[in-house]
């Protein structure tokens, strides 16, 4: 039995029942005499490393990155800026952001229970979110305070998270290709589990057909953050025996890949760099290709929200307080 479970039988918040279990003094003696007599009766124990935890703060909050062997570098210069918000948004709590590297998912959750079993951090930030994510089943199970860039179905959603609009980008990065002229479009989003990258192609593919256009399975192409996939999506577009017209990429990554290759085609009628955009900026690409980018990243933003929603956490607020924001757009 876990600790929501323990509260449900109870009648009771999570909340109130973790401040029962710690001895917090404004619980009632009588609550904390049936919170400690149902423990007993069902077997709970509360989790050793978070009752710690909640006992003596640390002064650190981590910040894991999207696990990665290397291949995907450049997102390291996208969280630093994003780590500088979040800076500024802790400073004034005495907290400090910690950035922590792995290089797979199985090294991933080593390090998720390291930090926790060692008492390294008041609370956790992940990143690079999955549609159905193991991390956030654990970091609950185990009682400890985390939040999120990006959404996920696990625990329905019910979990401080910050994140784009993502299903909207993508409607209006099709908008911006019809009104280019394109009528046979190819979409490369981010993997299969990636949430933000289901949730921008969902975004794609409802526009195109409320526009009446074909969805072809063969034009969509499942990536990751780095330009050697945004290759292999024009590799696999070009081979098609109707190609495309138009390429939407989720950043700007895949962008300059796919750019770099087409741009070798002799017989490629996308070597008109104008019929390929791309969702997301990093600013990486600024200054290399001149194909769009629709919308730009505050960083600031960013890292400020998380913050904002790392202290709630931290603080044992009981109340979601997910944040949705928007893309500004760029001029085009």
């Amino acid at each position: 039995m876990n600790i929501k479970e323990l509260a449900a039988s109870l009648g009771l918040s999570t909340a109130t029942v973790s401040k029962a279990l710690n001895n917090k003094s404004d619980i009632s003696s009588h609550t904390r005499k049936k919170v400690l007599a149902a423990a007993e009766k069902f077997g709970y124990r509360p989790n050793a490393s978070a009752r710690h935890l909640r006992s003596g703060k640390v002064g650190v909050v981590a910040l894991l990155l999207p696990a990665s062997d290397g291949g995907n570098i450049h997102t390291a210069s996208f969280f630093m800026r994003i780590a500088r918000g979040l800076q500024a948004s802790l400073k004034e709590s005495g907290l400090d952001p910690v950035i922590h590297i792995t290089t797979d998912r199985e090294g991933e959750r080593q390090l998720l229970r390291k930090i926790i079993e060692q008492n390294r951090a008041d609370a956790i930030i992940l990143t690079d979110t999955r549609i159905n994510d193991e991390r956030i089943e654990l970091l609950n199970e185990l009682q400890f305070p985390f939040v999120t860039m990006g959404q996920s179905l696990a625990l329905n959603g019910h979990f401080n998270w910050v994140d784009f609009h993502h299903e909207e980008m993508g409607r209006r990065c099709v908008r911006y290709a019809l009104a280019k002229g394109a009528q046979r479009l190819a979409v490369a989003t981010l993997g299969a589990d990636s949430m933000h990258g289901q949730q921008f192609l969902d975004g794609c593919l409802e526009e195109m057909r409320r526009n009446n256009l074909d969805v072809d399975e063969a034009l969509i192409f499942y990536g990751s953050v780095t330009e050697f996939s945004g290759e292999m999506a024009a590799r696999q577009f070009m081979q098609q025996k109707k190609r495309p017209d138009f390429i939407i990429f989720i950043n700007d990554f895949l962008l300059m890949g796919a750019s770099h290759y087409l741009s070798t085609l002799t017989d490629c009628e996308l070597n008109d760099q104008s019929m390929l955009c791309a969702a997301a900026s990093s600013d990486f690409s600024s200054r290399i290709i001149s194909s769009p980018c629709l919308f730009t990243v505050d960083h600031e933003v960013i890292g400020r929200r998380l913050g904002d929603a790392a202290l709630r956490v931290i603080a044992e607020e009981e109340s979601v307080a997910s944040v949705l924001l928007s893309f500004p757009a760029n001029p085009c």
